[in-house]
């Protein structure tokens, strides 16, 4: 970075907040990434986590509950998404009390008074309600306050357009064009910018020679080595029937998988987790804390070398951008998609190539003609797997048996539209979103 730019981040007048909300592990994931990638020579940050426990629950409930899926889902498109998300965010505009006066003693209680406060969000939620007080601390404090929201998914949801806010930042021109729509239906000014989804620095580090080897080995069944499964379960918990019979599958088919599942301690995982510790193939990282849950899971890729990674098409659907010889790139099989939000990430891949498309997934499902897609698997870092476990775990064994991962672990990333789209693609997303902050700054 510049160091003209740099300037602007090491100002010790200058304090840095990151926003987040535990609803799933997404955001927070997001924020950890963007922490950790702040260059060193930047002030030290502070993380404020939102204290509405009915984020995480309802989080919950519209993961879990059908029907409650089924009219979100209904929600979250045409005339009606207009409808809720006006409520929505008159709602969280008019609950900002205690926000506030966290925000005051935030400020009061810095040794250097601060003259500027950047807030960088990574919730919609906190990010309506922080742009609501913005303009009242700045009149009170006598500073200026800066809010800077990034978007978890590749998603329009016109939720994420934050009238009040000075930048949004999306993963897309796709998920830019819609959003800007909106805010002019809305009358809102707001910049945008589109920038590469920042994926955590601690987990794109190089792999060395030998683990590279044993990860290819671990993908060839003419080889007597295990293969290395981690299946990080989302702060939902959803999908854990699946998972359980997925498996126990796999493991009936082979006894070459390990498995590694990253989870939180909680009641509604606790059937789960029982069922799981029997297992001699399987190894549980259990976590209280959402964040312990993804240091947990930064932990499992550090200490072994991992071939597949079983995972709803989430925030990790993005791991598709690293560098194939990364130490978390791993070959990625994603469950069916909950929400719209996982379904516009999985069009983000196929747009990029990053996945087969649906025909090529029609092909691959039915599992009779493997010399066509393995010249054709050199360019997917992830597949979608079929709707049930028992067809999954059938799937995931004759893609090993084929060759289909180990063509995949070659992956060689090419954009759908190289001009117009590669910076998209970019593995250093965290990077160079710290370059577009201290530009703003500046």
């Amino acid at each position: 970075m510049d160091t003209t730019l740099l300037a602007g981040l090491s100002d010790k007048s200058l304090l840095i907040i990151f926003a987040y909300a535990p609803a799933g592990l997404g955001h927070l994931r997001v924020t950890d990434a963007l922490y950790h990638g702040l260059p060193k020579e930047a002030t030290t940050p502070l993380l404020l986590g939102s204290q509405d426990n009915t984020i995480t629950w309802l989080h919950r409930l519209m993961s879990l509950n059908p029907i409650i899926r089924g009219l979100t889902t209904w929600a979250e498109r045409g005339i009606a998404e207009n409808l809720t998300t006006y409520i929505y965010r008159n709602i969280l505009r008019s609950q900002t009390d205690v926000l506030y006066k966290q925000m005051l003693t935030i400020i009061d209680e810095r040794y250097t008074p601060p003259t500027k406060v950047l807030l960088v969000a990574t919730h919609f939620g906190l990010a309506h309600q922080l742009a609501a007080i913005k303009e009242r601390l700045e009149k009170e404090k006598n500073i200026k306050v800066i809010l800077v929201v990034q978007v978890t998914d590749d998603s329009p949801h016109h939720i994420w357009c934050v009238p009040g806010a000075d930048l949004i930042v999306v993963p897309s021109e796709k998920t830019k064009e819609g959003l800007v729509k909106y805010a002019k239906k809305i009358g809102a000014n707001i910049e945008f910018a589109v920038n590469a989804y920042p994926i955590s620095p601690n987990l794109s580090r190089p792999l060395s020679e030998s683990r590279e080897e044993q990860r290819y080995l671990q993908v060839d069944l003419s080889k007597q080595v295990s293969t290395q499964v981690i299946i990080p379960i989302s702060g939902a918990a959803v999908q854990t029937d699946y998972f359980t019979k997925l498996v126990t599958e796999l493991h009936k088919r082979s006894s070459r998988f390990i498995f590694h599942i990253v989870i939180k301690n909680a009641p509604f995982t606790k059937i789960f987790i029982d069922t799981m510790a029997n297992f001699d193939f399987v190894h549980l990282y259990i976590a209280t804390a959402d964040r312990k849950v993804i240091e947990n899971y930064e932990y499992v890729y550090e200490q072994n070398t991992i071939a597949l990674e079983i995972t709803k098409p989430s925030e990790q659907s993005f791991k598709a951008l690293m560098d194939c010889k990364s130490e978390s790139a791993s070959v990625l099989l994603f469950t069916k998609p909950v929400g719209r939000q996982e379904e516009d990430n999985l069009d983000f891949l196929r747009r990029h190539k990053l996945i087969p498309s649906y025909s090529d997934e029609r092909e691959l499902w039915k599992m009779d003609k493997p010399e066509e897609m393995l010249k054709k698997a050199q360019f997917w870092r992830g597949i979608l797997l079929p709707q049930h476990s028992k067809k999954s775990a059938e799937f995931i064994y004759w893609c090993l048996k084929t060759g289909i991962f180990r063509a995949m672990m070659n992956c060689k990333i090419r954009p759908a539209n190289v001009g117009e789209h590669l910076h998209e693609l970019n593995p250093d997303g965290v990077a160079t979103f710290w370059d577009i902050i201290a530009k703003l700054l500046s």
